[in-house]
């Protein structure tokens, strides 16, 4: 083991907080992007899940509205962020309209049968012989009645991306949002690389290539 790797594996075992020239490649990611927020700032955590990444905005910025569909997950998300006043969390599922829509999970995946929950009918790891109603909310109109200017979106809604990004750029919502940090599932869903490759040309169009990042791991 060399000695920087030595150094980290001491200060994560006494709980003390990482240097910079000691992170892996993940932790600058997200030490990069942490960075870009500050205490007057609006997040919106979509996907939020148990809110790993929802209280790390919450130590940051003025308010977080994060947004976890299923009721297992949700109830770990409320437990685990409940300690952050500036938290608005919602059982809900964020679209490109309001509504309602089914939400697929794979029971056989026993040690976490809740991972990957998604709205998408074309997501390969799923069996959709388990779905339930859920509500869902459209984030153009949302972001547009918070009349704010939101500092980041992150997105991690399983295949839904590219719906939610396009009814962003259609709506002109994107006027309101400074940077969307983007988790692509390509690799999971059946004909999402085309929806991609249509969205990322409808933002090149727009000239709106600063505010995405489509590499949060």
């Amino acid at each position: 083991m060399g000695i920087r790797s030595s150094l980290r594996k001491k200060l994560i075992k006494r709980k003390i907080k990482i240097p910079y020239f000691l992170m892996n490649k993940q932790e600058k990611y997200f030490h990069r992007v942490f960075a870009k927020i500050s205490s007057h700032d609006v997040i919106i955590d979509l996907g939020a899940h148990l809110g790993k990444f929802t209280a790390e905005f919450a130590k940051r910025a003025r308010t977080v509205y994060a947004f976890e569909p299923h009721p297992d997950i949700f109830a770990s998300l409320q437990k685990n962020t409940c300690r952050f006043s500036n938290v608005v969390a919602y059982q809900k599922a964020i679209s490109d309209e309001d509504g309602e829509a089914t939400l697929y999970s794979d029971p056989s995946q026993t040690s976490r049968p809740t991972e990957g929950s998604t709205l998408s009918n074309q997501k390969r790891d799923v069996s959709y012989e388990n779905g339930f109603s859920v509500e869902t909310v459209q984030l153009s109109k949302f972001i547009q009645d918070l009349h704010l200017q939101v500092k980041l979106i992150k997105i991690d809604i399983e295949g839904m991306e590219y719906n939610v990004i396009n009814d962003l750029l259609n709506s002109g919502a994107i006027d309101l949002v400074d940077l969307v940090y983007v988790e692509d599932h390509c690799q999971y869903v059946d004909g999402l690389e085309l929806q991609r490759e249509q969205t990322l040309e409808e933002i090149r169009k727009r000239k709106l290539e600063h505010k995405f990042d489509f590499n949060w791991p």
